[in-house]
C-alpha cells in the first residue's frame, strides 16, 4: 500500500507538471526514480498514463481519468489515516487496575503516558495482595493486575495472559555501619552469620526463594521477622536490627541514601520482575491500548 500512495503521489506531480523534470525536484526525487514509479504505476494498472517523447508530455484518456480521481482518493486517504491517529484521544470508558504496595516507584510513569495518549479513559488504581487482585481479575472485576516474581519462579501456571515491564536486580540491604557496606555484589553465603528480615505477602514468595537459595547454599538463614511492608523492612535495616534484600530500585536508593547501604546480590536468578496480567476473556477495549502504550 505504501508503494500505491507514492507513485499516485508521484503520477500527479506529473500529472500537474506536464514535466518529468520539474515533478521530480517538486518531490526530492531523481528523474530516473520518478521515471520508475511512473513505469511501475502503468505496469500494475495494465495501462499507458502518458505519452511521452523529447518535447512534450501529455496525459492519456486512462491517465486523465485516474488524475481525475487519484486527488480524491489520496486526501480521503490522509482523512482516514489523521483520523485514525486521533481517534486515540477519542476514546473514552474506565480501566480498574489492581496494584501492589511496592510498586509505587515505576508504575507512576505508566499511568502518566497512558493518561497522555487517553485523556478519556478513566484510571481507577486500586492497592491490592496478589491473590485478591488475582481473583478479582478472574471475576472481571479488575481489568489489568501487575504480578512480581522472583529469580526463576514458575509463571506458567498463572491462568491469565501476562507481559513482563520491568526487570530488576536483587540487592541486599544493610546497616550503614556494616562490615559489607562498601561492597559492590556479595554471594548470599556470606552474609550465612547474619540475622535476616524480610518482606513478604501473599503471591510475593519473597521468603520462600531466599530459604531455597540458602539451602541451596549449605545454610540455614537466621530469619529474625518477615513483614508485609516495606517501610518495616527499612527501618529494622535502618536500626541495625538486621539485613534484607529486596529488588534494586532508584528511587529507593535514592530515598535510603545515609540510612541504609545497597549492595547488589550475586547469583544468575538473583533479579525480580514485574508482570501485567489480565484475562482474555475480558473485552474491554482499553486493555490492549494500555498494554501497547506500555512498549
Amino acid at each position: 500500500m505504501n508503494n500505491d500512495i507514492r507513485y499516485l503521489h508521484s503520477f500527479i506531480a506529473v500529472a500537474e507538471y506536464l514535466n518529468f523534470t520539474k515533478a521530480a525536484e517538486h518531490l526530492h526525487l531523481s528523474q530516473s526514480a520518478l521515471s520508475k514509479h511512473i513505469m511501475e504505476l502503468e505496469e500494475q494498472l495494465g495501462v499507458q498514463l502518458f505519452i511521452r517523447n523529447h518535447s512534450v508530455v501529455r496525459l492519456t484518456r486512462a491517465g486523465f481519468t485516474l488524475f481525475k480521481e487519484a486527488k480524491n482518493l489520496l486526501d480521503k486517504i490522509d482523512e482516514v489515516l489523521e483520523a485514525t491517529r486521533q481517534s486515540q484521544h477519542d476514546v473514552s470508558g474506565k480501566l480498574k487496575i489492581g496494584c501492589p504496595s511496592s510498586s509505587h516507584t515505576f508504575l507512576p510513569k505508566i499511568f502518566r503516558r497512558f493518561c497522555t495518549l487517553y485523556p478519556h479513559i478513566t484510571l481507577e488504581l486500586r492497592v491490592l495482595q496478589t491473590p485478591i487482585s488475582n481473583n478479582q481479575l478472574y471475576l472481571e472485576e479488575l481489568d489489568i493486575n501487575f504480578n512480581s516474581y522472583i529469580g526463576h519462579e514458575e509463571k506458567t501456571k498463572s491462568p491469565f495472559k501476562q507481559k513482563e515491564i520491568r526487570r530488576s536486580r536483587l540487592c541486599f540491604l544493610l546497616p550503614i555501619n556494616h562490615a559489607y557496606a562498601n561492597k559492590f555484589s556479595l554471594d548470599l553465603h556470606e552474609l550465612k552469620q547474619e540475622r535476616f528480615i524480610l518482606f513478604d505477602q501473599p503471591g510475593f514468595e519473597f521468603s520462600n526463594w531466599f530459604v531455597r537459595k540458602c539451602t541451596e547454599q549449605g545454610f540455614t538463614p537466621n530469619i529474625a521477622h518477615i513483614f508485609p511492608e516495606v517501610d518495616s523492612i527499612f527501618l529494622h535495616v535502618a536500626s541495625g536490627l538486621g539485613i534484607s534484600f529486596f529488588v534494586l530500585d532508584a528511587k529507593y536508593c535514592r530515598m535510603l541514601q545515609g540510612q541504609i547501604s545497597v549492595v547488589a546480590m550475586k547469583g544468575d536468578d538473583a533479579y525480580g520482575m514485574a508482570y501485567a496480567v489480565w484475562n482474555t476473556k475480558n473485552k474491554n477495549p482499553a486493555i490492549p491500548l494500555f498494554l501497547n502504550s506500555i512498549d
